[in-house]
């Protein structure tokens, strides 16, 4: 089972609702979302974690967010039970999480950005697939979310170079693993993609946080 959980941030909480939800969270997760100083940035963050909280509910698993450990990517993980993965961006955040294989989670908001400087992030074939798009800005964040998806699911995320792997098709074979990536329909202004090891239909949940 593939369950995604996500949230949709469009208000500033009171001071009163941000700390019952800091109450939530263990003590180095509330350090971490003190050093935010930008109140989305700190209430997206406080968000990824409360989806972890839900979904670890819906896989009625025992474990509390005071369990999660790191890895030497800095990518988060239970030691076992289910593999899962948080993304924000905007004013959304996401958690999406599978009892089998691994899952790696990208969300992003469009917005103007000047192509020109990632054009060394893609490969020769996804630059032509972008370039196809009537809106080429959608096609360069399609993009963008597929390739971040899964490298984030293979584990080192920005930690090799985007060229290394080509997205062009919805099955990819990277570092002896197969993945496959999906699309979530979240919002029509912030393209989203999963990708997993266990391919399996995906149970989508909006969160009111």
């Amino acid at each position: 089972m593939l369950t995604c959980c996500y949230a949709h941030i469009d208000r500033q909480w009171s001071e009163q609702e941000l700390a019952e939800k800091l109450l939530l969270l263990p003590q180095n997760m509330r350090a971490e979302a003190s050093k935010k100083r930008v109140w989305t940035d700190k209430q997206l963050y406080i968000a990824g974690k409360l989806l972890l909280a839900k979904l670890l509910q819906q896989f009625d698993i025992h474990f509390s967010l005071g369990d999660v450990k790191y890895s030497s990517y800095h990518r988060p993980y239970f030691d076992h039970g289910i593999d899962f993965n948080i993304a924000h961006s905007g004013n959304f955040a996401i958690c999406c999480g599978t009892a089998t294989g691994k899952v790696g989670v990208d969300i992003e908001q469009i917005k103007p950005t000047d192509l020109s400087e990632y054009t060394d992030y893609f490969t020769y074939a996804e630059r032509e697939v972008i370039r196809s798009y009537p809106d080429i800005m959608r096609g360069f964040y399609d993009f963008w979310t597929r390739k971040e998806a899964l490298l984030k699911a293979v584990g080192t995320g920005f930690n090799i170079p985007f060229s290394s792997v080509d997205v062009t098709g919805d099955v990819v074979e990277y570092a002896n693993m197969t993945y496959h990536i999906q699309k979530l329909n979240i919002d029509t202004g912030y393209p989203c993609h999963i990708a997993t090891t266990s391919p399996s239909s995906v149970i989508l949940l909006a969160v009111n946080l």
